[in-house]
């Protein structure tokens, strides 16, 4: 089995930055300069510890490394705000479409800025004729309405507008899960000199045709706020904890971060003690739910480990097979992050063994001027017809839109396992994995990019888990889920 060992990309509590440095707020920020020697930073990490640039199989890559470079570069010699600063950056970071390569902790301004929008806000909606920008926060008389569908501004279609508008700056929008979660921002201007915002807009209300010249003003937090949550309703993060239900039993899985030394893993230790103890309850309950509603991945050994305590070691490894094989790019800063991490597992004996096997070998790649290590691949048991499941319920594996990374390893285990997929679409990665984090030069960003490249995974690069069973109800309603699965079992 596949295992992920770093940090969740979105659960950055426990995150020690590599190289930070104290930066002088006192002078004025010339942003030219340091979009140009941020962005030059970002593509030599890229090329030094990222096996894209080497990756034979990803021809591309290399054009979005070097393209959006000469894109950064060039807009470095006009910019002259934060606003322009931070564009240019993002855009480079969402131009290799990767969910693990990119930028977090990107300081907010020193300087005023005002966002503006015309007084409303859209969220993507889906229906039997496909996806639709419709008005879902109106503080505006003069503005379409609620329940209005946007069909164009401009001359650009209203997909055009939403790629244009934020797609380019956070990458993926090709996933349903991006464009949900960030469609919202459509008609919201930060200032972004890069894009040219919405001024005349043609609407679909109630099947007649409206048109509306948009007249831009300040946007309140209260409104923004407010609309964010009409326009993808709220994020619910489920706790670490194993409960009965009126179904059965609810393991509630909201986080897989990595350091068993910090909160989170003290409480999934605890999570795995408690599953021991239970090990007859799961097993024999009607219906168990792993709820992996709020997680953003972290170490996928989490999952595995209360895997093979209900269903035993021998079970897992016999059904859940991957015949993936994994490639890290060999580097003295990829090989100093590896061995930072032996202090930080050293209460977990397999962990540890896998880990020091990739310190050696990477070691051993070096040594020898090779820029790949190929990690050993654990012999694939021998297939078996005898064993049995030692689950006698239904499985159900509860998703949200935001599920990526170790994440979606759950799902892929689970659903291996038998688990039936419902809740939401999640999220995707693509085949490189296993991140750390570097500041940038400005000290205003920090990078995240990953060590290792996944060959022959089960799951398509960028490709999503989608649930046989989608809730369409807030993601929130623990109660009405509940209610939902329970009569979900009857019918499949």
């Amino acid at each position: 089995m596949r295992q992920a060992i770093t940090v969740a990309l979105l659960s950055l509590s426990a995150m020690i930055a590599e190289g930070a440095a104290a930066q002088d707020r006192t002078q004025p920020v010339l942003w030219g300069q340091a979009l140009r020697e941020d962005a030059q930073a970002f593509h030599d990490l890229i090329a030094n510890n990222h096996p894209g640039p080497i990756d034979a199989a990803n021809p591309a890559f290399n054009v979005s490394l070097e393209a959006g470079l000469a894109l950064a570069l060039d807009r470095a010699q006009t910019a002259d705000s934060y606003a322009a600063w931070r564009a240019a950056l993002t855009e480079y970071a969402a131009s290799f479409n990767d969910g693990h390569l990119g930028l977090t902790q990107i300081e907010d301004s020193s300087e005023p800025v005002v966002v503006q929008w015309p007084g409303f806000l859209v969220g993507l909606r889906s229906g039997e004729a496909g996806e639709r920008y419709e008005v879902v926060y109106s503080r505006d008389t003069a503005a379409p309405p609620v329940g209005a569908v946007l069909e164009d501004c401009d001359g650009r279609s209203a997909e055009a507008l939403g790629y244009e508008m934020i797609g380019r700056e956070v990458g993926r929008w090709s996933l349903h899960a991006t464009r949900v979660s960030h469609a919202v921002w459509t008609f919201v201007d930060a200032g972004n000199p890069y894009v040219q915002r919405a001024r005349q807009c043609r609407f679909d209300v109630d099947g007649r045709r409206t048109t509306h010249t948009l007249t831009w003003r300040p946007l309140d937090p209260t409104d923004r706020d407010a609309g964010i949550a009409t326009a993808n309703g709220e994020r619910f993060t489920a706790s670490t904890l194993i409960r009965p239900w009126s179904g059965g039993m609810w393991l509630e899985l909201g986080d897989f971060g990595a350091d068993p030394r910090t909160a989170g893993g003290e409480r999934l230790t605890d999570m795995l003690a408690d599953a021991e103890t239970r090990v007859a309850q799961l097993r024999g309950a009607p219906v168990l739910v792993f709820d992996l509603r709020g997680n953003n991945g972290g170490s996928s050994t989490w999952l595995t480990s209360l895997a093979r305590t209900i269903w035993g070691a021998d079970y897992v490894d016999a059904r859940v097979i991957d015949d993936a094989t994994v490639d890290w790019r060999a580097s003295a800063d990829n090989l100093a992050k590896l061995e930072s991490y032996v202090a930080q597992f050293s209460s977990q004996p397999e962990t540890l063994a896998y880990l020091n096997t990739l310190i050696d070998g990477m070691r051993s790649a070096m040594a020898e001027g090779e820029l790949l290590f190929h990690e050993p691949k654990a012999p694939s048991p021998a297939p078996t017809t005898t064993l049995q499941n030692p689950v006698a319920g239904k499985i159900y594996v509860l998703t949200d839109f935001g599920c990526s990374s170790a994440c979606l390893d759950a799902v892929d285990t689970l659903t291996a396992l038998g688990a039936v997929q419902v809740g939401q679409e999640t999220s995707a990665d693509t085949l490189y994995n296993e991140i750390r984090y570097v500041p940038l030069p400005s000290g205003r960003a920090t990078a995240y990019v990953p060590m290792k490249v996944y060959r022959e995974r089960l799951r398509a690069n960028n490709e999503p888990a989608v649930p046989t069973h989608v809730w369409a109800g807030p993601i929130a309603d623990t109660t009405g889920i509940e209610n939902w699965i329970a009569h979900l079992k009857d019918s499949d």
